[in-house]
């Protein structure tokens, strides 16, 4: 039995040895477990609920700002309330009060009107009030990045900005995203964790902060609702600078001669009925649920200059296209920037820069 096993059966017992002898205590969790809207009103459905936001993609000129919820499931024993929210994308929070009256989480449920063909990265958002960092947005589309993970890593709220391994830069004189490479935090929760190096990373997809410690790779969901047509290719510019610093091993140690390269790449991939809805840090590179994919070259990356990229979608994968499937909305797609190829696994070379901007997704329409 692995450290991080251990701490949870350590605590499960405690939380389960005073039910023997006195009446079970009421539950302190505050969670939605299901959320559902009136029938024909998503392009899925279901909506995607993580730790303390949800996430909806309705059907053309459907606004659910207003609309009646038809059943919403919470912990046992909880309470919810809905609250009126003034922000554009925030349609409303639920906030759930546990059963035990102690504790409460206020849930921001957000809608993805349309998947933008062109990222301009001019929009950031914060998160919230307790962490300073923050993620390109594209209409009502939100990227996630490293940002979520360092913050729970670093667990430093006061930390600016352009201390996080993905923050604002500019390029070809307009505003981009900027991914660092940078030396992690080492041990964290207690030991439990070990991260010795962080790379920075930005997606399309969500983030359950609940797995950040426990299984980081589980925590990245990549891949949103995809239906515009089949896509052909992905352009964009980008720099990239190589670290100067040692390369970092998985387990801390260093390699004087080891190189390190950025990513950038695009997957359309199955996640329809009876398949789970995203891919993750475990199984993005070879699920074979993946249909196409646009994937820079390692021996193409140019280092040092402004270079625009055309990366041509590959559908050379065992799971064919389809468009039934496609209008069925059977689909997602992720785009990925990452300023160290293997960064999910905790190595790179610190140093490393990738600043990307003017990203723009061609499709065949139906």
């Amino acid at each position: 039995m692995n450290a991080l096993k251990q701490l949870f059966t350590v605590a499960v017992m405690a939380l389960l040895a005073p039910s023997c002898i006195r009446d079970e205590a009421p539950n302190p969790e505050a969670d939605i477990l299901t959320l559902v809207f009136p029938e024909n009103s998503l392009r899925k459905g279901e909506v995607e609920i993580y730790n303390d936001y949800i996430v909806t993609y309705p059907k053309q000129k459907v606004n659910l700002r207003d609309s009646a919820i038809v059943r919403l499931e919470v912990s046992p024993g909880a309470t919810w309330e809905r609250i009126a929210s003034p922000q554009g994308d925030t349609l409303f929070f639920v906030e759930v009060t546990s059963e035990s009256r102690q504790y409460a989480k206020r849930y921001a449920v957000m809608q993805v009107e349309s998947f933008p063909e062109a990222f301009g990265f001019e929009t950031w958002t914060k998160p919230g009030t307790n962490f300073l960092y923050e993620n390109p947005k594209e209409g009502s589309l939100q990227w996630y990045s490293s940002n979520n993970g360092a913050a729970i890593a670093w667990s430093s709220p006061g930390k600016p900005a352009e201390d996080y391994p993905v923050r604002r830069a500019t390029l070809n004189g307009s505003t981009a995203i900027e991914l660092r490479t940078m030396t992690g935090p080492g041990n964290i929760a207690g030991g439990i964790v070990f991260i010795p190096c962080m790379a920075g990373s930005a997606y399309l997809g969500g983030f359950n902060a609940l797995t950040g410690l426990t299984n980081p790779l589980r925590s990245t969901f990549f891949g949103v609702p995809f239906d515009g047509g089949r896509p052909t290719r992905l352009t964009g510019y980008y720099l990239f600078r190589e670290g100067t610093e040692d390369y970092i091993l998985p387990d801390g140690t260093r390699d004087g001669t080891k190189h390190d390269r950025c990513d950038i790449y695009a997957a359309l991939f199955k996640a329809g009925e009876g398949v789970e809805q995203f891919l993750y840090g475990d199984n993005i590179g070879d699920s074979p649920r993946v249909i196409a994919r646009a994937k820079i070259a390692e021996g193409d990356i140019v280092t040092g200059r402004a270079t625009a990229f055309d990366l041509e979608f590959d559908y050379a994968y065992p799971t064919p296209f389809s468009w039934d499937e496609l209008k069925n909305q059977q689909y997602r797609l992720t785009i990925v920037f990452a300023s160290s190829n293997r960064g999910q696994f905790y190595e790179g070379r610190p140093g490393n820069t990738l600043i990307v901007d003017d990203v723009r997704l061609y499709y065949e329409a139906f």
